[in-house]
């Protein structure tokens, strides 16, 4: 599975990848790929993953997000705010293992 977790700017998502990166590896993890990106990126990269994970500050980008996921066939979801600014990478990877797996 690959996961792409896209904000405005990249910055924050990017210390959220660092830290689901060491709680992949702490579960033992082999077949989770994780990666930041800006949603202006989105169009030309979302090809290359399963799962599209969005910035809650960027929300307001959701209808062309859904439009691009549902076109290109990938899940996504809006990563709660709550869980998000706790940058709490257990429960950010546990939501991605629960939207490819339903």
């Amino acid at each position: 599975m690959k996961i792409l977790l896209v904000c405005a700017g990249g910055m924050s998502t990017s210390l959220i990848v660092e830290k689901m990166k060491r709680e992949i590896e702490k579960r033992k993890i082999e077949d989770i790929k994780v990666d930041a990106n800006t949603i202006e990126e989105l169009e030309q990269v979302i090809d290359d993953y399963d799962i599209v994970m969005v910035g809650p500050q960027i929300r307001y980008k959701e209808p062309y997000i859904k439009s691009l996921c549902a076109q290109r066939g990938k899940k996504y979801t809006i990563i709660p705010p709550a869980i998000y600014g706790a940058v709490d990478s257990a429960k950010i990877l546990d939501l991605a293992i629960n939207l490819i797996n339903n």
